[in-house]
């Protein structure tokens, strides 16, 4: 069973601890990855085997978003948890015959510090002990960000910096009219992204013409391990297999998720016409379009006036911001893009293995700021829209009420389909027992929705 692009659209779940604690002890991760690539059918001997050879390299993707939750909760929710990336490893090691090169890569939040995040997560620990367990594999870390930001308010007189050069390690991909975003590209000149020059993105997306910075690390590769976090996701529903491939883009100004202005006006950031939200999106553009070029002092009465402006038009009103909504009809075209390109656009298809870290799962106002939710999931399968539509099914929400995923297995337009979620194979693995699921009958765990996503 599988789609005209031959992805296997079988999804393996496993039942296990809620706890990184404890399944970092006498092997527990392990064990509970090789249930859960038994699912697929896969060697417990050489679970990889399948998909790379001895001495070639692989990619490692995890979920690295940010070094810290605002809300003051640890890491477990908010990235893919390293237990879970070094077992993987540990798999790895096995099929590439203990030689080649393993890379692990994203490209963080523009604020992210990138150094602190791999103190804290434990990364540069884990490499360590890596290198020393399997001395010829060529271990890489990477940060794939074109910028980052420093504090608008700093006295940095470039707080938004360039990192690095798109044409060194990046291709420009343009998808033209195969792009999901060329039904809307009469709005290409409103398309937007948080904390970005909108003139950049107008380079590079309008009718006919809907370009990425794709890091040219996805197509040298020869096997590719996409290691997602589980979370809610305040602009798409939900943040899993899908939304984890954002981070293959470098400049996230090629990147658009949401349309300027109110849905009444044929934008998609908020619903209700409102003057004072005009004023502070036409305000906020003029500073990141000038950011570099302002002076401390005007950027603090910039940033001053627009949270009056914000404030005062929240009253009596919607308190939605930068698309932060259901209504949001920008971003999932761009995460199927994306997915459509590294998945089929090279000269030879991707492969391409999705194990999504649901251990502790991430709920309420992700994927920024999530509450840990506890519930001892990992998902695995080749085809990230049937991953999607389990792990949202498993969250409580409708699917089809997702654009997102929806539109990856229903549209006509996208490769991903094939078969029916009614009719989708699923291996529950819980308590030492494999048994086949419905996906109707999937575990609800009740997962707290973001703003302006209840009853989804």
């Amino acid at each position: 069973m599988e789609n005209q692009n031959n992805i296997k659209p079988v999804v393996s779940i496993v039942k296990t601890a809620p706890s990184y604690e404890e399944l970092s002890r006498n092997g527990a991760m392990k064990n509970a990855l090789l249930d859960l690539l038994g699912g697929l059918n896969l060697s417990k001997q050489n679970p990889f085997g399948e998909y790379v050879k001895a001495g070639q390299t692989v990619l490692i993707k995890p979920n690295w978003v940010r070094e810290a939750n605002p809300l003051g909760y640890d890491l477990d929710s908010l990235i893919t948890h390293t237990v879970l990336i070094k077992e993987v490893i540990n798999l790895l090691a096995i099929a590439l015959g203990n030689r080649g090169k393993i890379v692990m890569a994203d490209a963080p939040l523009q604020k992210c510090n990138f150094e602190i995040l791999r103190q804290r997560a434990g990364i540069d620990d884990m490499l360590k002990e890596m290198k020393l367990a399997y001395p010829n594999i060529s271990f890489v870390i990477e940060d794939w960000r074109i910028t980052t930001l420093n504090d608008v308010h700093s006295k940095d007189k470039e707080p938004q910096k360039i990192k690095n050069d798109v044409s060194d390690s990046y291709v420009v991909y343009d998808l033209g009219k195969e792009s999901f975003l060329e039904e809307i590209s009469e709005y290409a000149d409103r398309f937007r992204v948080t904390d970005y020059k909108p003139s950049l993105m107008r380079k590079h997306h309008g009718p006919g013409k809907h370009e990425y910075a794709i890091t040219k690390r996805v197509f040298d590769v020869d096997f590719i391990i996409n290691l997602p976090k589980m979370k809610t996701h305040m602009k798409t529903g939900i943040t899993c297999a899908m939304k984890n491939l954002v981070g293959i883009n470098g400049h996230k100004e090629f990147l658009p998720h949401h349309i300027k202005g109110s849905f009444l006006e044929g934008g998609d950031c908020y619903m209700a016409y409102n003057p004072l939200r005009k004023l502070y999106e036409n305000l906020y553009d003029y500073m990141w379009e000038n950011l570099n070029f302002l002076s401390v002092w005007k950027r603090k009465i910039l940033i001053k006036v627009m949270r009056y402006l914000l404030l005062f038009s929240r009253i009596g009103k919607e308190n939605i911001q930068a698309g932060s909504w259901r209504g949001n009809d920008t971003i999932w075209r761009t995460v199927i893009d994306l997915n459509h390109i590294l998945y089929f656009h090279s000269k030879k298809q991707r492969k391409v293995l999705n194990i999504v870290d649901g251990i502790i799962a991430g709920e309420k106002q992700g994927p920024l700021s999530p509450t840990p939710k506890p519930i001892g999931i990992l998902i695995a399968g080749e085809n990230p829209a049937y991953i999607d539509a389990v792990a949202a099914k498993m969250m409580g929400y409708n699917i089809f009420r997702i654009p997102m995923i929806y539109n990856a297995i229903y549209s006509r337009r996208s490769k991903f389909g094939g078969v029916f979620l009614e009719d989708l194979p699923i291996s529950f693995f819980s308590e030492n027992k494999r048994e086949p699921v419905h996906f109707n009958d999937i575990t609800n765990y009740n997962f707290q929705k973001p703003n302006y996503w209840e009853g989804v």
